[in-house]
């Protein structure tokens, strides 16, 4: 009986330090580069694999002790993903050539996710993110669903400056026709 209760008790423990790792791993964060400006991701331990999809994207990647620099190859790439294995963690990220990059500002060319406790805030951050998003584009399509395009677009576009996706973007550029087929019709 006692062995059974053991090997639960292990049994629990790994599957919350499972768990523990995966609520630490970054999924879906984008990374801005150019081709001027070396960009540093930083972790809490050395990545033991990283690569892009497509695999030739191009991009050059260059390991450092704790993460790796990424610049681009060249002016306008075509965007990537990036996985990256570190410790017991994988990081999924979306590489996007961003023309203006700002050297001079840390946040845009030191993405440091370098201690364990840096790593869980921005996972943290990420998730309140989301879901404030998914709250903004939930009430946006139903406003969208009513053709309150008005408000429909205030609310898509409130969901852009949370998070970048395309889904806000479309819907807007949808709403703009709507606007000109209605001022046509009206006129």
């Amino acid at each position: 009986m006692k062995l059974v209760s053991v090997y639960n008790f292990v049994l629990i423990i790994l599957l919350l330090i499972n768990n523990c790792a995966k609520a630490q791993s970054i999924n879906g964060d984008t990374i801005y580069v150019d081709s001027k400006t070396v960009v540093a991701v930083r972790f809490p331990s050395l990545p033991s694999t990283f690569y892009t999809n497509p695999a030739d994207a191009p991009y050059n990647l260059i390991t450092l002790p704790t993460g790796f620099t990424i610049i681009a190859k060249k002016k306008n790439t075509a965007p990537a993903t990036l996985t990256v294995t570190e410790g017991k963690r994988t990081h999924n990220f979306v590489i996007f050539y961003k023309k203006d990059l700002d050297h001079t500002n840390l946040s845009e060319t030191d993405y440091d996710f370098s201690t364990v406790k840096k790593l869980k805030q921005h996972v943290k951050e990420r998730e309140e993110r989301e879901k404030k998003y998914n709250e903004m584009v939930e009430s946006a399509d139903k406003l969208f669903e009513q053709q309150d395009y008005e408000n429909a677009k205030v609310s898509y576009s409130q969901a852009l400056l949370i998070l970048s996706r395309p889904w806000p973007a479309d819907q807007l550029k949808k709403i703009t026709k709507l606007s000109k087929k209605v001022k046509k019709k009206r006129n």
